[in-house]
C-alpha cells in the first residue's frame, strides 16, 4: 500500500512539465495567449486561432512575467509597482494585489504549494505569495534573482542576472532548500574582438521537454578596456545540465553566437567583397519545440529569430573532448515587429510577443524553415499610454535593428544596443557596470563614454550621437553600413528628432528626470510646489536641539549660503551648459531642483546664526526651500539606488517621496491655535508621525554614499569614492558592533572625543531618553563654513580632525628623514571628498646642533599660499591627455597624482638631509590642514568680498631629536 502511494505520488508530482517565467503564455486550455504588456501597464488574453484581443485588464505600472494560477487566476509581476497582482481573467477583475519589494520581475506557479514563487531583482529576495494567505516566505538570496523555472520534480531554478550565476532550490515544501548555485564560465581572451567576458543579462530559462538541460540566452560584458565598438558586449547562451545530482553548466557547449554563426547574408558584402556573416544582438527569450529537437531564440536588438537544430547533436551527458553539438541553421531575419521579447511554441506555429511595437507576430515552421505568416497577428493592447515620442525613443534605446533606421542607425552591423549594458535603463543596475570594469586609474578612469562635448548637458544632442558612435557603431559609424557618418555637430532634422525622442526616454521618470543627477520623485512628477516642503523651522517646536544643530551645519547652508559653491555651479553652468548645474544641485540644492528650479538662487545666509530666515519665512506664512538638506527631505527619503557600485549609490540616488506621508489633522497650519491641537494630536499618539518619517535604511551607510559618492556623468570617472573607501576599512565591521564605525558612528555623534561611546539624550523635547541619541551637526572637516555662525561646530570640526592621523620621525639607514603619516581615526582616506579642493600637508623645519635650519618645508606666505613644494595628500586628476583639469574636476579621465592616506594606511615622505650637518638633530613636524586652497579662496572672494580666508589647522605635530649614530634603532 505505501509502495502504491508513493508510485501515485511519483505520477502525480510528473504530471506537469516545467514552468517557466515569461511575459506570453497559452491557457484556457490552450485556445488563448496571454500577454504581460510591459510599460502598457495590462494584460490582455488573444484567441490562438484567429488573433482576436477578446479581453484587457488595464493595471498600470510596468508588467514584466505572467503565470497561470488555478481557477482562472493569474498573477504578474508589477516592476514599477514593487507588487504582485492577482486577476480573474474570466471576469477581467483585479482579484488581489501584494507588495512585495524592489523591482519584482519573475513569476512561476508552484500547484504542489499552491504559491506563486516571484523573484525581487533589486531587493534580492525570492518570495512565496499565496493566493489567499499572501507572503508566506521571503529568502534572501544571490544578487539580482530574475529568471525562473520549476520543474516537475520542484526543482526551482533561479537565473541570477547581473552576477552570472544560477540557483537550484529543492521547493518540495517550504522553506525551499537550497541545493547548489552554478557559477557561470568567464572567459577572458588577448583578442579584444573575440567572445569572452563575464555573462550578463540572464532574464530567462528555457527547459527541454524531458527536463534534462536548460538553455540560457545573455550576453557578454567585456569590460577590461575601453569602450569600443564591436569588443565590449557579445550574445551568447549557456547550457545547463538540469540531471538530478548533475546540475552544471556545460561550458563546452556555450553557444558563442559571433563565433558560431556561420550563416551568411545573401546580399551584404564585406570589404573584400566576401558574404557578410549575419550579426544578432541581445539574446532574450528561448523555447524548445514540442519534440525537443530545436531551440527558437529572440534577439531583442537585432529583432530576429534564430534556430538551433538539435538533431544529430551527441547526448548532454557526453564528456569526449570532440563533441558534436547543436548548431544555428536558421534565422529568421528582421521580424515585423519592434523588439521582440517572449515567444509561445505551439506545433507548427510561433506567436512572438513584441514589447515595443506591442503586438504579436505569427510564424509557421515548414520545410525551409519558420516564416513570417502574419506580421501582425495580434494587437496586444487596445491603446498604448505611453506618449508617442516616449515610445520612439524607448524603442530607439532598445534597438541595434541597422536596417530600421538606414540613414541613421542606431548600431552599426547590428551589434548592440543601450539596454545591452544599460539593463532596464539607468537604475540600480549602473552599480554593476562598475563592478565588472576593472580601472587603472593612471591609464584611464572612466568607466563609460569619452569624447563628451557637454557632459550630456548643453548639448545632449551631439553627445548623444557621440556615444552612438563610439560605443554602438552607429550613426554610421560603422564604415561597412550604408549609412553616411553623421556629423554630431551638425545632424539633420531627422537624427535631431530621433535624439529628442531618445532623450525622452533617458529623462523620463523611469531613468533620470534630471539626466545629470540621480534625483527621483517618487511620483508621476519631476517637481514639486515650493509649499510642498514644510519649513524645517515648524520642526523646532518638538525638535528643539536637534534643529538647533541642523540650523547652523552645512547640511544645511550648502547651497547659496556657500560661497564656494555657488562659484562652482557657475563655472559648471559656463563649461557645460546651464541642465548642468542639475548635477551640482541634486545633492547641494535638491528641494530647490525638486521644486522646479533651474540655478540655485535667493539670498545667502553665509553668517546666518539658528535659523534665523526660516523662523521669519514661517512668522510670514511664506514658504521657504532650505537650502541643502531639510528635515522633510532627508527623512521622506523612500530608497536608495546602488548607482556607482553594487552597494553603493552616488549622484544623490536618491528617491524623495512627499505625496503619501500620513498626516494629522492640522498639522501643517500655519495657524498658531490649529497648529498647537495639530501638535497635540501628534503628542496623544507619535508613532504614526515617527513613522512617517523613518525608514530602516536610515541608520545605513549606503545613505550617505548617495551624496558622498560622485561620478562624472557620462563618462562615470569615478570623483569621490568616500564610501568605497570606508567600506574597505576595518572601521566596517557590521559583525563586531564594538569595532564598527560607521557615518553616523563618528559624524553624528555628539562629543567627538567619545565616538565609540553611547551618549544618552533625547531627539524630541521631553521625550523619552534614547541610551545613545544620533545627534545633527553633521561634523565633518570644514570647519571654516560652520566657523562663520557656530564656533562650537567650528571646534568639533577641527577635534574631529585632530583624532584623524599620527606621525612618526626617524632616520632612514641610509641617512635620510622619513615621516610616517599614518591613518588612524578616518573611516576613509585622508582626504577624503574632492581631494584636490582639501589641503593636507607637511610642515617640517629641520635644526642642526648647533641651531642652524637645514630644511624647511610647508610654509605658508603671507599671501596665504601654502610652498608649491610642500608634501601634500590629495589627488590631481587630469583630462584624457594627462593636463589638469583644475577646478573642471568632472572631466577627470586619468589620474595624475594620488598621495591621500588609505584607512587604516600610511604614507612615508623621506627628505634628503644635507651631507654637512651637526647631530644630534631636531625635526619639527606638523600635519596641517585647510579646507580650501588659498587661489580658490581668492577666486570666490572675487564674488564674495565678505567671505574671510580659512585658517590654517594643526591636526597633530611631533618634535624629535635624532642622532645619527643611534638612526637604527629610531625605526
Amino acid at each position: 500500500m505505501i509502495i502504491f502511494c508513493l508510485a501515485l505520488l511519483t505520477l502525480i508530482g510528473s504530471s506537469f512539465a516545467a514552468t517557466e517565467s515569461t511575459s506570453l503564455i497559452t491557457g484556457d486550455n490552450g485556445s488563448k495567449l496571454f500577454s504581460a504588456n510591459y510599460d502598457a501597464g495590462s494584460v490582455s488574453w488573444i484567441d490562438k486561432k484567429t488573433g482576436e484581443r477578446v479581453g484587457e485588464i488595464e493595471i498600470g505600472g510596468d508588467l514584466r512575467r505572467i503565470a497561470m494560477g488555478q481557477n482562472n487566476t493569474i498573477a504578474v509581476t508589477d516592476y514599477s509597482g514593487k507588487r504582485l497582482v492577482l486577476i480573474n481573467w474570466r471576469t477581467a477583475k483585479i482579484i488581489k494585489s501584494f507588495d512585495l519589494g524592489l523591482r519584482p520581475f519573475g513569476v512561476v506557479y508552484d500547484r504542489k504549494n499552491n504559491v506563486f514563487w516571484v523573484t525581487l531583482f533589486e531587493a534580492h529576495e525570492l518570495v512565496a505569495v499565496h493566493p489567499e494567505k499572501g507572503i508566506v516566505h521571503t529568502a534572501k538570496t544571490r544578487d539580482t534573482p530574475r529568471g525562473l523555472a520549476l520543474l516537475s520534480d520542484n526543482r526551482l531554478i533561479v537565473t541570477h542576472s547581473l552576477i552570472g550565476e544560477v540557483s537550484i532550490y529543492d521547493a518540495q515544501s517550504i522553506p525551499p532548500l537550497h541545493l547548489n548555485t552554478i557559477k557561470l564560465h568567464k572567459s577572458q581572451e588577448q583578442n579584444e574582438f573575440l567572445s569572452q567576458g563575464v555573462p550578463r543579462v540572464l532574464d530567462d530559462i528555457a527547459v527541454s521537454p524531458d527536463e534534462t538541460e536548460a538553455w540560457l540566452p545573455h550576453v557578454l560584458w567585456n569590460f577590461d578596456h575601453l569602450f569600443q565598438f564591436q569588443s565590449t558586449i557579445f550574445p551568447a547562451i549557456s547550457l545547463l545540465d538540469l540531471r538530478p545530482g548533475h546540475e552544471q553548466e556545460l561550458i563546452e557547449r556555450r553557444k558563442h553566437l559571433f563565433q558560431q554563426i556561420n550563416l551568411k547574408s545573401p546580399t551584404q558584402k564585406r570589404f573584400d567583397g566576401s558574404p557578410k556573416t549575419l550579426i544578432m544582438s541581445n539574446p532574450h527569450d528561448a523555447a524548445f519545440s514540442d519534440d525537443g529537437s530545436k531551440v527558437y531564440i529572440t534577439m531583442a536588438a537585432s529583432e530576429d529569430l534564430l534556430v538551433f537544430n538539435l538533431s544529430g547533436r551527441d547526448p548532454i551527458d557526453k564528456t569526449d573532448t570532440e563533441i558534436n553539438d547543436a548548431k544555428a541553421s536558421e534565422i529568421v531575419r528582421h521580424l515585423p515587429g519592434a523588439n521582440p521579447r517572449a515567444l509561445v511554441v505551439d506545433d507548427k506555429r510561433i506567436f512572438i510577443q513584441n514589447a515595443m511595437s506591442l503586438d504579436i507576430t505569427l510564424l509557421k515552421e515548414n520545410r525551409a524553415g519558420p516564416v513570417v505568416q502574419k506580421a501582425v497577428f495580434a494587437r496586444t493592447v487596445s491603446k498604448d499610454p505611453l506618449d508617442p515620442s516616449l515610445r520612439r525613443g524607448k524603442t530607439l534605446f532598445h534597438s541595434a535593428n541597422t536596417d530600421r533606421y538606414p540613414n541613421a542607425p542606431m548600431s552599426g552591423d547590428f551589434w548592440m544596443s543601450c539596454q545591452s549594458c544599460h539593463v532596464d535603463g539607468f537604475n540600480f543596475t549602473n552599480g554593476y557596470l562598475y563592478d565588472d570594469t576593472p580601472i587603472d586609474k593612471y591609464r584611464y578612469a572612466r568607466i563609460g563614454h569619452g569624447n563628451l562635448s557637454k557632459m550630456i548637458a548643453g548639448d545632449f544632442i551631439g553627445d548623444y550621437l557621440r556615444i552612438i558612435q563610439d560605443t554602438q557603431g552607429g550613426m554610421g559609424h560603422d564604415g561597412e553600413g550604408v549609412a553616411e557618418l553623421i556629423d554630431p555637430d551638425a545632424p539633420s532634422d531627422e537624427v535631431v528628432e530621433m535624439m529628442l525622442d531618445l532623450h525622452e526616454y533617458i529623462s523620463s521618470r523611469e531613468n533620470l528626470p534630471f539626466v545629470s543627477s540621480w534625483l527621483r520623485l517618487d511620483n508621476e512628477n519631476q517637481s514639486v510646489h515650493e509649499s510642498e516642503w514644510v519649513n524645517s523651522a515648524t520642526c523646532a517646536s518638538c525638535h528643539t536641539e536637534m534643529f538647533d544643530q541642523w540650523a547652523d551645519s552645512l547640511h544645511r547652508l550648502m547651497g547659496e549660503s556657500n560661497p564656494y559653491y555657488m562659484v562652482m555651479e557657475d563655472v559648471a553652468a559656463a563649461t557645460e551648459g546651464e541642465n548642468f548645474r542639475q548635477w551640482c544641485m541634486g545633492c547641494h540644492s535638491p528641494q530647490g531642483l525638486l521644486s522646479g528650479q533651474t540655478a540655485t538662487m535667493g539670498p545667502g545666509h553665509m553668517f546666518e546664526q539658528g535659523g534665523s530666515s526660516l523662523f521669519e519665512a514661517l512668522e510670514r506664512d511664506e514658504p521657504d526651500l532650505d537650502e541643502g538638506t531639510g528635515c522633510l527631505f532627508c527623512h521622506r527619503i523612500s530608497s536608495v539606488e546602488n548607482s556607482m557600485s553594487s552597494s553603493a549609490g552616488g549622484n544623490a540616488s536618491l528617491t524623495v517621496n512627499l505625496s503619501d506621508r500620513k498626516t494629522y489633522v492640522f498639522e501643517n497650519s500655519t495657524n498658531n491655535t490649529l497648529s498647537f491641537l495639530g501638535n497635540h494630536a501628534i503628542n496623544a499618539k507619535p508613532s504614526t508621525h515617527a513613522n512617517s518619517y523613518s525608514q530602516s535604511f536610515y541608520a545605513d551607510s549606503k545613505l550617505c554614499s548617495s551624496c558622498h559618492n560622485e561620478f562624472a556623468p557620462g563618462s562615470g570617472s569615478i570623483i569621490v569614492n568616500t564610501f568605497g573607501e570606508w567600506e574597505k576599512s576595518s572601521f566596517n565591521r557590521p559583525d563586531n558592533p564594538e569595532e564598527h564605525r560607521s557615518c553616523i558612528d563618528c559624524h553624528m555623534h555628539g562629543d567627538i572625543q567619545r565616538i565609540g561611546q553611547d551618549i544618552p539624550g533625547t531627539s524630541t523635547d521631553g521625550g523619552r531618553v534614547k541610551p545613545n541619541v544620533v545627534t545633527h551637526q553633521f561634523t565633518g572637516a570644514n570647519y571654516h563654513l560652520v566657523g562663520l555662525r557656530n564656533s562650537k561646530l567650528e571646534q568639533m570640526s577641527i577635534e574631529l580632525l585632530q583624532t584623524a592621523a599620527t606621525l612618526k620621525t626617524d632616520l632612514t639607514e641610509d641617512g635620510k628623514l622619513n615621516i610616517r603619516i599614518k591613518n588612524i581615526g578616518a573611516g576613509h582616506a585622508l582626504p577624503t571628498g574632492v581631494a584636490d579642493f582639501r589641503q593636507i600637508w607637511l610642515d617640517l623645519s629641520v635644526y642642526s646642533a648647533d641651531g642652524r635650519v637645514i630644511l624647511e618645508s610647508g610654509k605658508v606666505d603671507d599671501k596665504g599660499f601654502v610652498d608649491p613644494n610642500a608634501r601634500f595628500f590629495r589627488k590631481v586628476f587630469g583630462d584624457k591627455y594627462g593636463n589638469p583639469v583644475g577646478l573642471r574636476f568632472w572631466r577627470y579621465e586619468k589620474m595624475l597624482e594620488d598621495t591621500k592616506i588609505p584607512a587604516d594606511g600610511f604614507r612615508d615622505e623621506v627628505f634628503d638631509l644635507p651631507d654637512d650637518i651637526q647631530f644630534p638633530i631636531q625635526a619639527n613636524v606638523k600635519l596641517m590642514f585647510r579646507t580650501y586652497p588659498q587661489f580658490v579662496t581668492n577666486l570666490v572672494r572675487e564674488q564674495y568680498p565678505a567671505l574671510p580666508a580659512p585658517k590654517t589647522v594643526l591636526m597633530t605635530e611631533e618634535s624629535v631629536v635624532l642622532n645619527k649614530l643611534n638612526y637604527k634603532n629610531q625605526k
